[in-house]
C-alpha cells in the first residue's frame, strides 16, 4: 500500500510529463482492446465445436454421360443403386444420399415457413436419406431419430437453431406447433423432432435448416433426372493416407451403375477449405490477422520505447535514491509499480469508452469495428478483451522498465551525487 501511495505522489509531482504518458496509454489501450477482442472472437469462432464431425467423411464425385445400357433404370434408380453399393463396402461405416443438402456447399435451396401470419423465417431445405446425421455425426433425438421421419412432404424435422430463434417470439413453442408454407397457408407441416445444434461452417451461425427424409419413391416424384449427392463416413482404420488413390484405382470401377460413373472420392476437409476460400472467409481472416499483427508490433515497439526512454532519463534519480539508502529491490519495485499504476489509471477511463463504442454499434458483434464473426456481445467478452489488453500492455511496460532500470541501478552512489 505504501508503494501505491508513494507512486501516486510521484505521479502528481510529475503530472506534466506523466500527462503525456497517460494520454498515450489511453489511446494504446483502445487499440489493444480492439485487437484482443477481434482476435479473441476469431480464435473462439474458429476453434469452438462445430456440432458436426467431418473427419473420415468423403463425398463422391460422379459423372453421368453416354448412352444408357439399361433403359429400365431411371436416374434416381442409378443413384440409389450406387448408394447401396457404397453402403455394402467393408471400409464404409455409413453412407447417405441427398439433393442440394451437403453442408459447406454452394448448392442449396431455401423456403419460407411460417408459424402464423406475422412470424416466420427462411430455412434451408435438406432432402436426405436416413443415415445423413450418422455420416456427419450430427446429434439426433434418440427417441425421434431422422431414420423414423416419415418420407412425405408434410413431416419435417427442425434444427435446434430454428427452435432457439422462434421460441422468444412464439409462446409455448413445442413439437406440436404447426408450420405453414410461407406462400400457401393451406399447406400445413407437422414437426416430427429436432436435430442439432450445429453450425453451418466454421465461420457460420447456428444452422436454421429443415430436414425431409427421402427414399427412392419420394425422389422419383420430386427430383427426376437431377443428379444426387453421395457422401460416406469411412471407418477410421480404413482411412489411410493412400485411401483416395486406392479408392480411385480399385473401388470406384466397381461402383459404376450404367452410365453413372464414379470419378473420385474427395475428403470433406478439402470441400470445407474450398468453400471457405470461395466464400471469402480465408481472405478476411488473413487480412484481419495481418492488420492486427501490424498494429500489435507498432504498439509493442512504441510503448516499450516510451518507458525505456523515460526510465533512462531517470538514471540520476535512481542513483540518488540508492545513495540515500534505498535498496535495488525497493527502487525496482517503485519503478515497476509506478508504470503499472499509470497503466491502470489510463485503462479505467478507456474501458468506459470501449464499452460505449461497443454498445453504440447498431449490430454489435457483427461489424468490422467490433468483430465480423458470430460471437454474441456479453460482459464476459468485454471483460476478457479488457483483461487481455491490460496484460499485454503490462508486459510491454515491464519490458520497457526492466532493462534500463537494471542498468541504471549499477551506477555508483558517488557518481549519482556528482551528476545531481
Amino acid at each position: 500500500m505504501k508503494y501505491i501511495l508513494h507512486n501516486l505522489h510521484m505521479i502528481r509531482a510529475r503530472f506534466r510529463s506523466n500527462g503525456w504518458v497517460l494520454a498515450e496509454l489511453f489511446v494504446v489501450f483502445l487499440v489493444m482492446w480492439y485487437l484482443c477482442d477481434s482476435l479473441g472472437c476469431l480464435k473462439y469462432t474458429f476453434y469452438r465445436p462445430l456440432g458436426m464431425d467431418i473427419s473420415h467423411v468423403y463425398t463422391l464425385s460422379t459423372i453421368q454421360g453416354g448412352e444408357s445400357k439399361d433403359t429400365a433404370l431411371t436416374t434416381v434408380d442409378k443413384y440409389f443403386n450406387l448408394l447401396e453399393k457404397l453402403q455394402a463396402l467393408p471400409e464404409v461405416e455409413c453412407a447417405a444420399l441427398s439433393y442440394w443438402s451437403l453442408p459447406m456447399s454452394g448448392q442449396n435451396s431455401y423456403s419460407r415457413f411460417a408459424v402464423n401470419d406475422s412470424i416466420g423465417m427462411n430455412m434451408r431445405m435438406m432432402f436426405v436419406t436416413s443415415d445423413y446425421c450418422r455420416v456427419f455425426r450430427i446429434r439426433e433425438d434418440a427417441a425421434r431419430p431422422l431414420a423414423q421421419l416419415p418420407t412425405d412432404y408434410f413431416h419435417i424435422m427442425l434444427t435446434q437453431g430454428v427452435v432457439d430463434k422462434l421460441k422468444p417470439y412464439v409462446p409455448g413453442f413445442s413439437l406440436d406447433t404447426k408450420f405453414y408454407d410461407g406462400r400457401d397457408s393451406s399447406q400445413v407441416f407437422t414437426q416430427f423432432g429436432t436435430v442439432g445444434p450445429f453450425r453451418t461452417y466454421r465461420y457460420g451461425n447456428d444452422a436454421t435448416w429443415v430436414f425431409r427424409r427421402i427414399d427412392r419413391a419420394f425422389s422419383e416424384d420430386n427430383f427426376g433426372d437431377n443428379s444426387a449427392q453421395l457422401s460416406f463416413r469411412l471407418k477410421p482404420s480404413a482411412d489411410t493416407p493412400d485411401f483416395r488413390a486406392r479408392f480411385n484405382r480399385e473401388i470406384a470401377p466397381r461402383l459404376d451403375v450404367d452410365n453413372v460413373f464414379v470419378a473420385d472420392a474427395v475428403p470433406y476437409t478439402t470441400d470445407q477449405h474450398l468453400f471457405e476460400v470461395m466464400n471469402g472467409d480465408v481472405d478476411r481472416v488473413n487480412t484481419q490477422t495481418l492488420v492486427a499483427f501490424f498494429l500489435l508490433v507498432n504498439v509493442f515497439l512504441g510503448l516499450i520505447g516510451t518507458f525505456w526512454y523515460r526510465t533512462r532519463r531517470r538514471r540520476s534519480e535512481i542513483g540518488l535514491r540508492m545513495s540515500m539508502g534505498s535498496t535495488r529491490r525497493n527502487v525496482f519495485y517503485l519503478l515497476m509499480g509506478e508504470g503499472l499504476l499509470l497503466l491502470t489509471m489510463a485503462a479505467l477511463p478507456a474501458m468506459f469508452l470501449c464499452y460505449a463504442v461497443a454498445i453504440a454499434e447498431p449490430s454489435v458483434g457483427h461489424t468490422a469495428l467490433i468483430a465480423t464473426w458470430p460471437v454474441e456481445w456479453s460482459g464476459v467478452r468485454f471483460l476478457s478483451g479488457c483483461v487481455g489488453a491490460w496484460l499485454l500492455m503490462a508486459l510491454m511496460v515491464i519490458i520497457g522498465i526492466w532493462f534500463p532500470a537494471r542498468r541504471a541501478m549499477k551506477i555508483q552512489p558517488a557518481d549519482a551525487l556528482h551528476e545531481e
